[in-house]
């Protein structure tokens, strides 16, 4: 083994101290260094390029540890491997890199993939990370489906003073890092991307963060940033096209916390669940003071999101000259004040600007096409102070500025209640059906001939003088990859990123008969197996296509469909290189067991709580005395409590039973509070510990589980309060 004077190896440190004396002029010769698992960085080096093998660590240690000032370390395109299990992202662990503290440490040139997290930096100064690759590293399975959504996919970043994000992975995350230089990296197929926290004056430009299942870049009490030119596209998850769009916090940018005085310019985020997501923190909700504020978003993209474009809560902040398309809503405002709105795009939105209890507040030179609103304002009347800001600061909605907005094809112009002093001057209307929804509550409105408009030149001049004589990436999305909300294309790891050959199911007809497009860089495709379906089209063909099939009847195990891909190279939904002309299976199964759910729902109290009485709460679920019952015959039981069901403090026991052909099965059972799964009278899963549900996620639970033929399964769960949620499926594992 050779060692080098800058990598610390405490097993070989007698050895090396001896080497060193001898040998002192060797180390400065050495061009290219080779790593090992526990080295401990102190000095610049270049690794000698290949794919070093780490395997999972245990909860996030490291693999490499940097440490000290001014140390450069080019990696020179080696892989950095940490789990070969790369078809499961959701047991990755580990840490490929640790920054610790120092200053003008510089990164270059890394790949590194199956690590819970890429780089984890902390308290270093003028961190510079450039040209690196930090794709496929930890995501989680997704749980909700085509049809229905899973609540415990909900994320929630609200609080992060004691490292809660961690729990997500990322690409990149660095804490108290403050002047850093991240450019010219990509972070795709992973969960997160660039995550910061207290990290401040950071330059952040020429990335790609897309195709992430949560976050490109999220940002926590982080202050005076520039994120310029980059792309951050489809990072998202809570959607399926046509039946529901939650976003579940996802989100293309999120400033959370006290997150004030950045840029974000000229950026590509769009296809993700809020483009924007600014949220002020719990300070300004409890007490009023703090906020997200004097942000400024200006000339970027935040099209498609199935949630919101822009959502600017609680704060004053500037949104110029950004493109709004296709989402719930343009800009969602709740609480905004002193905000400025001036020269965006808006157009096929349900809303182009909604706010509510907002005040003094610019909305001026934007356009808005086909929104089906164009700007809705108003307050809930006689609303309690039921949060802390609420009671120390004005929350009526009042004081606007609404001038020279330009509206084509909007059918409602204006929603105005409960507002006061609104000032309208040269705005123009055409193709519209209502020019003014309002009420008696709206008092002031005043039509100008002419005001005074907003300058924003400064803002302009701000942004051209953020990083001059650096070349900009172009992060318009490629022409080849379709947009619009119906390109949101979800599996269980994440959006489907157009690189590789997809089976998608798109709809089934009313004669049964299932519909399929054939997706991906060109190619031929033809079956190579089908088990439960009769194909109706061509068998065979180029890529792009389209399927046909019939489900075919009394299926018992359901379908199965595998293609076999031949064309160009490309990457598989796992960070593998196909090479061009290698075969690559591909396909579409449903394995879902049809099943008879018969569930029975009792209210119970302190007398027969099914954590301090469990005996009195199991002759409970015998009384056969429930306050409702209900049979469902489906692959899967999902339920949320609903009419005539307690809000608070029930049971649900539920019966079932499986037919299954042999094979591995994945049981997974999402519920709260407390939930018991057993199968044929043995307990398989037992999540009966509220202390230990600390996030939504905690509240999915699974087993693996083999079998073969009848079985009986029985739920039995104890809802003590909030969505009084109940999901059980079972898959065969592929």
């Amino acid at each position: 083994m050779k060692f080098i004077y800058c990598i610390k190896r405490p097993c070989k440190l007698f050895f090396l101290l001896a080497f060193i004396l001898t040998k002192p002029d060797v180390y400065a010769q050495k061009k290219l260094t080779t790593i090992q698992k526990g080295d401990v960085i102190t000095q610049s080096i270049k690794v000698k390029k290949g794919v070093y093998y780490f395997g999972n660590n245990n909860s996030l240690n490291p693999v490499l540890t940097i440490e000290g000032d001014n140390i450069t370390i080019d990696f020179n395109g080696a892989v950095l491997q940490g789990s070969i299990n790369i078809k499961e992202p959701d047991t990755f662990s580990g840490v490929g890199i640790s920054i610790k503290k120092g200053s003008n440490v510089i990164i270059k040139n890394a790949i590194i993939k199956g690590f819970k997290v890429g780089i984890l930096a902390k308290e270093v100064d003028g961190l510079q990370i450039t040209g690196c690759d930090l794709s496929y590293n930890y995501r989680q399975r997704l749980k909700s489906g085509r049809f229905k959504e899973d609540l415990s996919d909900w994320m929630s970043y609200h609080h992060n003073d004691t490292g809660q994000w961690l729990r997500f992975g990322a690409g990149i995350y660095i804490t108290n890092c403050n002047n850093a230089i991240i450019h010219n990296n990509t972070i795709t197929n992973g969960q997160c991307g660039l995550m910061m926290t207290s990290s401040n004056d950071a330059k952040i430009y020429n990335n790609n963060f897309s195709f992430n299942s949560a976050v490109g870049i999220g940002m926590y009490k982080s202050n005076r940033n520039v994120i310029l030119h980059n792309k951050i596209d489809w990072n998202v998850r809570g959607y399926s096209y046509g039946y529901y769009y939650r976003g579940q916090d996802s989100g293309g940018i999120l400033a959370f916390d006290n997150c004030s005085d950045n840029v974000y310019a000229h950026n590509s985020v769009t296809h993700s669940g809020d483009g924007f997501f600014l949220w002020a923190g719990q300070e300004t909700i409890d007490k009023g003071t703090g906020g997200c504020n004097d942000n400024l978003l200006y000339g970027n993209d935040f099209s498609y999101a199935p949630t919101n474009a822009v959502e600017i809560t609680f704060s004053r902040n500037k949104v110029i000259k950004n493109k709004m398309h296709g989402c719930w809503h343009g800009i969602w405002g709740g609480f905004s004040y002193n905000t400025i709105i001036v020269k965006n795009d808006f157009g096929g939105n349900l809303a182009g600007i909604s706010i509510e209890h907002g005040q003094d507040n610019i909305i001026e030179q934007n356009t808005f096409t086909a929104d089906s609103l164009g700007i809705e304002l108003w307050a809930i009347p006689n609303r309690k102070a039921d949060f802390g800001l609420m009671e120390k600061k004005d929350t009526r909605s009042r004081d606007y500025s609404i001038l020279n907005n330009y509206f084509d094809k909007v059918p409602v112009i204006y929603s105005i209640k409960n507002t006061e002093s609104v000032v309208m001057a040269n705005n123009q209307y055409q193709n519209f059906r209502t020019k003014l929804i309002d009420d008696p509550l709206v008092k002031d409105l005043r039509y100008e001939s002419n005001a005074t408009l907003y300058d924003y030149t400064p803002d302009s001049l701000l942004v051209k003088s953020l990083l001059p004589g650096i070349a900009m990436q172009n992060v318009a999305i490629d022409s080849i990859i379709p947009q619009g909300k119906k390109a949101i294309m979800m599996n269980e790891w994440g959006p489907y990123n157009f690189a590789y050959p997809l089976l998608w199911w798109t709809e089934t007809d009313k004669s049964g008969v299932m519909h399929f497009e054939i997706k991906g860089p060109k190619g031929k495709w033809k079956i190579k197996n089908s088990s439960g379906v009769t194909i109706l089209s061509e068998s065979s063909g180029t890529v792009p296509s389209i399927l046909t099939v019939q489900k075919n009847k009394n299926t018992n195990g359901g379908i199965q469909i595998e293609l076999e891909y031949t064309g160009e190279k490309f990457v598989s939904p796992f960070g593998e290189i196909i090479s061009k002309g290698k075969n690559y299976s591909f396909g579409y199964s449903d394995n879902d067991l049809p099943m008879n759910w018969e569930v029975s729902w009792f209210a119970f109290d302190s007398t027969n709580d099914p954590i301090k009485q469990p005996i009195a709460f199991d002759k409970l679920l015998k009384s056969y005395n429930p306050v409702k019952t209900e049979n469902v015959i489906s692959t899967e039981y999902r339920h949320l409590n609903g009419k005539g069901m307690p809000t608070s403090k029930f049971a649900t026991l539920v019966n079932t039973h499986v037919n299954a052909p042999k094979g591995t099965y994945r049981l997974g059972i999402t519920a709260g509070d407390l939930v018991r799964v057993y199968i044929d009278g043995k307990l398989v899963i037992d999540s009966w510990d509220q202390s230990a549900i600390k996030f939504d996620a905690d509240y999915h639970k699974e087993a693996i589980v083999n079998l073969e033929g009848r079985h009986d399964i029985k739920i039995i769960q104890a809802q003590y309060g909030g969505y009084g949620m109940l999901s059980c499926t079972i898959k065969k594992v592929e």
